[in-house]
């Protein structure tokens, strides 16, 4: 078992306690090297340690998680957020495909995230990744102009207008462009429902989620479809088709 130097940052230090606590516990392979209860520690402990991996709160006084990475232009570190409970706080996340943790930490959750480092172990367009996590902070109820799409091969940062739909395929979820190209995901179509509502999207059916803006018409025969403007046909959720043949009509 390969030993995965973290550095921890966080302004309580309970907190910062109890989470070495629960690696030692229940993640014996990550080493916490240093605990900082401010952000200039955790700079200096950075440098000093070189971790493979960091633990950081973002809300910090004097100095906050997001002064502390930009204090490294080329990180090579990866970097699990902890954060208290707030709903956008959450969408940033979500947004900018980050991997956090809810305070308290739950040790389940906690191993789930040291388990994803360990298969990905990646710093690909992690500084375009904190640019979208930083905008969503600063501006909450703004949307990204594109959105991080985790693939085997790295992050696909997408521009969301330009996907027509997505489709659920087993534990897969295969997304449409408008220029007819596929991308398939290792994530299930609600992680994309929740991530492209906000872009005017609506899920049609079990395994369909489409985009509103791309679709061209909607055909009664054979139970119901709708065709979008690539031409592809999607089935709308028979028990659902009065319901969204009501959006479709207020919406388009």
């Amino acid at each position: 078992m390969n030993e995965i130097k973290a550095v921890l940052v966080d302004d309580e230090k309970n907190t910062l306690e109890l989470l070495e606590w629960q690696l030692q516990t229940y993640c014996p392979q990550v080493k916490a090297v240093a605990l900082c209860t401010n952000a200039d520690d955790g700079i200096a402990a950075i440098r000093t340690h070189d971790p493979q991996l960091v633990f950081l709160d973002i809300e910090m006084p004097r100095k906050n998680g997001f002064e502390l990475l930009l204090s490294f232009p080329e990180p090579n570190f990866e970097v699990i957020f902890t954060t208290a409970y707030n709903q956008f706080a959450l969408k940033a996340f979500k947004f900018a495909a980050l991997d956090y943790l809810l305070k308290p930490v739950d040790a389940d959750d906690l191993m789930v995230a040291v388990t994803r480092y360990e298969k990905h172990r990646r710093n690909i367009d992690f500084r375009t990744q904190l640019d979208i996590l930083l905008q969503q902070y600063q501006q909450p109820r703004a949307l990204p102009g594109k959105i991080p799409l985790a693939t085997q091969e790295g992050i696909l940062f997408a521009d969301p207008h330009q996907i027509v739909h997505c489709e659920a395929s087993s534990n897969y979820c295969v997304v449409h462009f408008a220029d007819k190209t596929k991308l398939i995901l290792s994530r299930p179509l609600k992680e994309m429902e929740d991530l492209l509502l906000p872009f005017n999207f609506l899920r049609v059916h079990h395994s369909h989620l489409i985009n509103l803006s791309h679709v061209k018409r909607y055909v009664k025969a054979d139970g119901g479809f709708i065709e979008m403007s690539t031409g592809d046909q999607v089935t709308i959720s028979r028990q659902r088709r009065e319901m969204i043949v009501e959006i479709l009509m207020k919406k388009l």
